[in-house]
């Protein structure tokens, strides 16, 4: 631990929650700074934009810089990259769509090559994923998924169920694999991993999310660090197959390892 050169660190749950930044965390940034270590904060938070993401994180008082920031929305736009010419049809909130105005959003009976389901909490309308279903089922367009949560927690701390859900309920009916671009896509890790520009053994991954910070980063052969905080309160090894490298109470607590 003390030759890391690099941490992935998750945002929601583990540098801040319950609309406040966790105990500790804004010194740590500056004590791992201070060392040397490269930084980069990826996120499966598919409901606002990479650069909302960063104003969030800027407002609570981090400081950090636009460029360290990776979501999602960041990774599916660099697989669009340069096929302006596909059609695509979206499940996710109106903040989302305005990301993709250079791609043809399908209207009225077109059809579309992509179908995108994402986060759409402000338009809780079923009839959207019927849609998307339709596409895929009958016509063959191709799944892609923001990001692979379950559930998240809300700022209250309560459970929701999150894109991933819906993702695979599609993928099911439909009888397809979906493509997802969030955690724990294990191509998601090497992308982050990549930013970083380091090996695979200086870098150690942070998150509170035993499915998709941990499982995620062991599918991508990277160590990963269990926080306390956010959903990893509710971790209990004797009840989880998937094992953390180390299991800390917060963010904060990676001073005592580094």
């Amino acid at each position: 631990m003390k030759s890391i050169k690099g941490i992935l660190s998750d945002i929601d749950g583990t540098l801040y929650f319950k609309g406040a930044p966790v105990l500790g965390a804004l010194e740590t940034i500056e004590m791992l700074r201070e060392k040397g270590i490269k930084l980069l904060f990826f996120t499966n938070t598919d409901s606002k934009t990479p650069k909302n993401v960063y104003k969030l994180l800027i407002e609570y008082g981090f400081k950090v810089k636009e460029e360290e920031i990776f979501t999602p929305i960041i990774a599916l736009k660099e697989f669009l990259k340069g096929k302006t010419s596909v059609k695509l049809y979206l499940v996710t909130t109106e903040e989302i769509k305005e990301e993709f105005q250079e791609f043809h959003l399908v209207k009225g009976s077109e059809i579309p090559d992509y179908v995108i389901v994402g986060d759409f909490r402000d338009n809780w309308d079923v009839n959207r994923l019927n849609d998307a279903f339709r596409y895929v089922v009958k016509h063959k367009a191709v799944l892609l998924g923001t990001q692979g949560n379950k559930y998240y927690l809300d700022v209250n701390g309560e459970p929701v169920i999150d894109t991933g859900s819906f993702v695979h309920m599609i993928g099911n009916a439909a009888n397809v694999k979906p493509m997802i671009f969030g955690k724990p896509s294990k191509e998601y890790f090497l992308h982050a991993l990549k930013k970083l520009n380091l090996p695979p053994e200086d870098v150690i991954v942070v998150g509170d999310d035993i499915d998709t910070d941990i499982l995620g980063a062991q599918n991508a052969n990277l160590r990963g660090i269990l926080v306390k905080t956010g959903k990893g309160q509710f971790y209990n090894s004797s009840e989880r197959s998937i094992i953390p490298y180390k299991v800390i109470d917060s963010f904060s607590s990676l001073t005592e390892l580094i």
